[in-house]
């Protein structure tokens, strides 16, 4: 959980608490469009990778209100779900309109899970507000089990285009880094790239796992 002065100082970072908190309950139908290209290209990537096993426990990381665990639930209903977001009312939101999950305040950089834990790890469209990103993939790796994934969808570093416009109109311009800069991150803490792209809509797609974790990407 988030105390208060860990709090404080997140909101200096990319992604303001406050702003997430005041659009919560209007967020899913505001920005539903924009959320769903992202889950679309988390579902298609993780429909190509090759599971020695069925999840049994999913992460989503900056979850908002739930939505793309809505998904992974349709898809794995025996697994357990658990979405964080270090913003309250995004939460509180959440537990409303996701009752088959668990949701807990928290950010990226400081995960109360157990080591070794989780077998799917998401993260769609969060990682550009993190405050410290390279110690969010440590927690990621620590918490990750030895056969676990790491799906990470972001946007790439936009121009001023339609991107830059809706995180202005959100009141947060995300510190968004491109794509070879997450794999070289991401690669520093000790995780595995499987399979990484930016998409033709601007998106980075980026799939970790642990050294020798045993998974691979078939393009069908």
């Amino acid at each position: 959980m988030l105390n208060s002065e860990k709090t404080k100082r997140v909101k200096k970072g990319p992604g303001f608490i406050e702003t997430f908190d005041r659009i919560a309950p209007t967020y899913e139908e505001k920005y539903g469009d924009k959320l769903n290209l992202a889950h679309e290209e988390c579902l298609s990537i993780l429909k190509k990778m090759d599971w020695a096993s069925l999840p049994r426990s999913i992460l989503d990381i900056g979850c908002g209100t739930g939505a793309l665990l809505q998904h992974l639930h349709i898809r794995w209903p025996q697994a357990n779900c658990i979405g964080i977001d270090p913003a309250q009312g995004m939460v509180d939101e959440a537990i409303k309109r996701r009752p088959f999950a668990r949701f807990l305040v928290g950010m990226a950089e400081e995960l109360a899970l157990p080591s070794g834990s989780i077998d799917l790890i998401v993260c769609s469209m969060s990682f550009g507000h993190w405050y410290d990103k390279s110690a969010g993939l440590r927690e990621i790796r620590r918490i990750l089990h030895a056969n676990g994934l790491f799906c990470l969808i972001e946007n790439a570093p936009p121009g001023w285009g339609i991107n830059s416009l809706i995180n202005w109109i959100m009141g947060s311009l995300g510190s968004y880094i491109p794509e070879a800069e997450i794999v070289r991150l991401a690669e520093s803490v000790g995780l595995q790239r499987i399979y990484s792209t930016t998409t033709a809509r601007n998106i980075i797609v980026s799939v970790f796992q642990l050294p020798n974790g045993g998974h691979s990407y078939h393009d069908q």
